[in-house]
């Protein structure tokens, strides 16, 4: 213990060096507009300041991604509480509760909440990466591919939590998306399904193009068509003060998504989007007020926050210590270290200490950081919200052609994510939910190819996920998450047989 504290004061010591820091708050400030812009993702612009590293030394390349990366992952909560546009695929559920939040007038209350919880459950993470890195490595090195089916059939099964009182709707939803998320070329016999004849179709559709399409595009689609204002009651006014109260009611639930995301966080492959989504399922069934979800209730918003948030740290220690990229913005953050001859693993903590306690330090910064960095960017967002509606859709619509066109630099991406704008307008005004279908498209795809590669490994052995201890609890898990969601139709089926019967 007095070793880590003495290597992480070094590395405390390191970062607050001028040109360190500037390098953390540069790196900050860019993944949170990142992250905040409808369309562009802070996993892209990470991608795009890789060549930047080039001329950085190996520690200063890493603090800068890594504020990329902090920055990023709570950035996309900013619009997605304001204008019900998630940045990122983890902020989704932010709008489910954020933006009901800030239609009521308290847009303060909701973004301090989010901050709160991204902040804390940031923080969290960044010291379980500092002190418990090789107990979490030993973990992690024991999971395998049935592990990771059955830890994103454990989030695909808690969008049911989401249902409220349709999930079987929600359950219609989710695997159109699934099927959606079928669409290219098979992972393991390389066969192209559900194409068409179309070539570009061969390559997929891809989840960004999605969300962009059914949030983005249908949210100002719906703008227009209904010719209503995005700027809620109360912003005109002072609105509501933030209360230490309003902080303090939410603290189980911020624990409860920090706990969540570290575990998850330390899978390879899970990432931030499943951490949210689960620890959003998992405080919906744990809270007093679950039948009011998706109606502003402010547990639900500060779960996921704490939840997405603290996967970053998580997410670094199968990189660090096993140089194995836990997400797509590690496995970034992985480039960047072999392009300066770094190889990560355990012998890193034995020939170069101070370049990974001077990351740990630099990840313990960011997230206190991260408070400031938001605010300014929040109040810049809140100008949005005073523009006409006509002109904002326009600047909305704008960013997801560009993000669109992005993803792959192809124009039928644009076609998608148009066309999908105008199903999430039809889906909104009949009243399907769209969450689930999102979802289906990014989880699907990764539960099929930990699937598939499971049994080819096993030599088409299905009971491999049975017999693995993990795999075995976690799939149990998911079972009875299932019938917790369920259980109140259940029970409501069996009073109605009851009362027939007498």
């Amino acid at each position: 213990m007095m070793d880590t504290l003495q290597l992480l004061g070094g590395g405390f010591g390191a970062a607050f060096h001028l040109a360190a820091f500037t390098t953390i708050v540069v790196g900050l400030l860019v993944g949170v507009v990142a992250g905040a812009l409808p369309g562009i993702s802070f996993v892209n612009a990470m991608a795009m300041a890789l060549p930047f590293t080039y001329v950085m030394e190996p520690t200063q390349s890493m603090l800068f991604l890594g504020g990329i990366y902090v920055g990023g992952v709570f950035g996309g909560s900013i619009s997605a509480i304001m204008i019900n546009v998630p940045g990122t695929p983890a902020s989704l559920p932010a709008t489910w509760e954020g933006y009901k939040l800030t239609q009521q007038g308290q847009v303060k209350r909701a973004l301090a909440i989010a901050l709160t919880a991204s902040a804390t459950g940031g923080l969290v993470s960044a010291l379980v990466l500092s002190f418990l890195s090789a107990p979490f490595a030993s973990f992690a090195l024991s999971f395998s591919q049935p592990e990771f089916f059955a830890a994103t059939l454990l989030g695909l099964v808690s969008v049911i939590a989401i249902a409220k009182d349709q999930p079987f709707v929600t359950m219609v939803s989710l695997f159109l998306g699934i099927a959606i998320g079928t669409v290219g070329v098979d992972p393991l016999y390389g066969q192209a399904r559900f194409s068409f004849g179309i070539s570009e179709m061969e390559s997929g559709i891809r989840f960004v193009v999605v969300m962009i399409g059914l949030f983005a595009v249908g949210e100002v689609v719906d703008l227009l068509a209904t010719n209503r204002s995005l700027r809620p009651s109360g912003t005109r006014a002072r609105g509501l003060g933030v209360k230490f109260s309003d902080l303090w009611g939410v603290k189980w639930a911020i624990a409860r998504g920090t706990a969540l995301g570290c575990m998850i966080g330390v899978i390879p492959g899970a990432g931030a989007t499943p951490g949210a989504v689960i620890a959003y399922g998992v405080e919906k069934q744990v809270s007093r007020r679950r039948d009011e979800f998706g109606t502003g209730v402010p547990e639900g918003l500060a779960a996921p926050e704490a939840a997405k948030n603290a996967t970053t740290g998580a997410a670094m220690v199968p990189l660090l210590t096993l140089g194995i990229p836990g997400s797509a913005a590690t496995a970034i953050m992985l480039a960047a270290m072999m392009l300066h001859g770094v190889t990560p693993g355990p012998l890193l903590f034995i020939m170069d200490p101070s370049m990974v306690y001077t990351i740990f330090a630099a990840m313990i910064i960011a997230n206190v950081l991260m408070i400031v960095c938001g605010i300014g960017v929040a109040q810049a967002f809140s100008t949005l919200m005073r523009t006409p509606p006509a002109v904002l859709g326009a600047f909305i619509i704008v960013l997801s052609v560009v993000g669109a066109y992005g993803v792959r630099n192809n124009i039928f991406d644009v076609y998608v994510c148009l066309a999908f704008g105008v199903v999430g307008w039809a889906m909104k005004r009949i009243g399907f939910p769209t969450a689930p279908l999102v979802l289906g498209v990014i989880l699907g795809p990764l539960a099929e190819r930990y699937f598939l590669t499971s049994l080819a490994n096993s030599r088409q052995d299905w009971t491999v996920f049975f017999t693995r201890p993990i795999s075995a609890t976690i799939l149990g898990l998911a079972a009875l998450f299932i019938l917790w969601s369920l259980w109140p139709n259940i029970s409501g089926l069996l009073r109605g047989r009851h009362a027939r019967k007498a």
